[in-house]
């Protein structure tokens, strides 16, 4: 693929609207071929119905499933020899502080020391590594063809900012707690080498799992629970897991396991994530409501606002500009690739902006923008490109 433009379109008559109510109630994981999916079919069915799925044979192609893979197991020698001395987050399944595992740097060398030993005395996940930004090679895999929308990294690569590319190398029986991905975002995880056990809850089933305090148990264990919707998956080598937004889950690395994963936004969930943020933006207001009055009430509420959801108002307003800025150029000529591969084409270019213009509608009535904070220069810059959107619609 290195090199090859791949251009990628959606159907001109797709509407967000047909896509607004999904029914999990019935549905089974579906699985497909990576070789046969296509982009449009995977994001009218699983991206717009926000539905997971199991893409099979991603890695043939990537360089890792090569270097890092040797007679079936993980090359230790290399990882020593090409990363050793980095540094990458490391959590220790055994040691939970505040409902969360605790974390620590470790150089990479010296976790593969780790992970060789037959007599581990501990249980060491690394996770969150970003190595596609820390390494020189930054081509060691290609994000997969109906991946490419993705206004998190697009964003972030632009910037030369924090992305959401990571690599997780887990030891037999390193797990990963129950939770949402962050921002509400899409996620999708490929196995290079190994293999995971997944446990998926549709969204709203978490709510039955919350206890008298609204807090979420470590880790969910079916057989507590006689009414609770899941899915169980096992991924393979190989195999790619699709996460959709608001799916809580939890994973087991059945035996030693690495994994790529990403977490993204795009069109078709932009307005989830809109909708996540105000939420979790009235629940700060509300457990901090007896200083409304103060004069940096609104400004205090968008700190914390980022410390637990991830993201304040004014840096999804900032993602969503620059976005829109970037599709309206896109259609003057200017030529933008996305992760130096995949090219819009005309059809999903206008949906990008037919779904921006929505959202800058909703934040424009939202009580933060009609009271000039928290910056409200962002204001005219919405109204600019409301405007140029219109515009280029017509």
């Amino acid at each position: 693929m290195c090199g090859e433009i791949i251009k990628i379109d959606i159907d001109p008559d797709v509407r967000y609207s047909d896509y607004s109510e999904h029914n999990y109630s019935q549905y089974e994981i579906k699985s497909y071929d990576n070789c046969e999916l296509k982009y449009d079919y995977f994001f009218k069915e699983h991206m717009m119905r926000n539905l997971p799925c199991i893409i099979k044979n991603i890695t043939e192609t990537w360089k890792c499933s090569q270097l890092w893979i040797k007679n079936n197991e993980i090359d230790y020698d290399y990882f020593i020899d090409q990363y050793g001395e980095l540094d990458a987050p490391v959590a220790d399944c055994d040691k939970i502080n505040y409902n969360a595992q605790c974390k620590c740097d470790m150089k990479v060398k010296d976790y593969m020391s780790y992970l060789r030993s037959k007599s581990r005395e501990k249980l060491l996940y690394m996770k969150d590594w970003h190595l596609r930004r820390s390494a020189l090679d930054d081509y060691f895999y290609e994000v997969p063809e109906i991946f490419a929308s993705d206004w998190l990294n697009e964003y972030a690569i632009d910037h030369q900012d924090d992305d959401f590319m990571f690599v997780y190398i887990g030891a037999k029986n390193t797990w990963t707690p129950f939770h949402a991905d962050v921002y509400t975002s899409y996620s999708w995880s490929v196995n290079i080498v190994g293999r995971k056990k997944w446990i998926l809850l549709p969204p709203g089933e978490e709510e039955k799992l919350k206890d008298s305090l609204g807090n979420f148990p470590l880790l969910f264990n079916p057989e507590q629970y006689n009414n609770i919707k899941y899915f169980e998956i096992i991924q393979a080598k190989g195999d790619g897991i699709f996460v959709p937004s608001g799916w809580h889950h939890q994973v087991f690395n059945e035996i030693d396991t690495i994994s790529i994963n990403h977490n993204f936004v795009n069109a078709s969930n932009v307005e989830t994530v809109w909708r996540a943020l105000q939420k979790n933006l009235n629940s700060v207001e509300h457990e901090i409501e007896e200083f409304r009055e103060m004069p940096d009430f609104t400004s205090q509420c968008q700190l914390i606002l980022k410390s637990i959801f991830g993201m304040d108002f004014e840096s999804f307003i900032k993602l969503i500009i620059h976005i829109a800025q970037k599709r309206l150029k896109h259609l003057n000529g200017d030529t933008f690739l996305l992760f130096n591969t995949y090219y819009l084409q005309e059809n999903h270019v206008a949906f990008d902006l037919k779904i921006i213009l929505k959202i800058i509608k909703l934040i424009q009535n939202h009580y933060l923008l009609l009271n000039d904070g928290p910056s409200p220069e962002l204001a005219p810059n919405l109204l600019k490109i409301e405007h140029a959107i219109n515009e280029s619609l017509k």
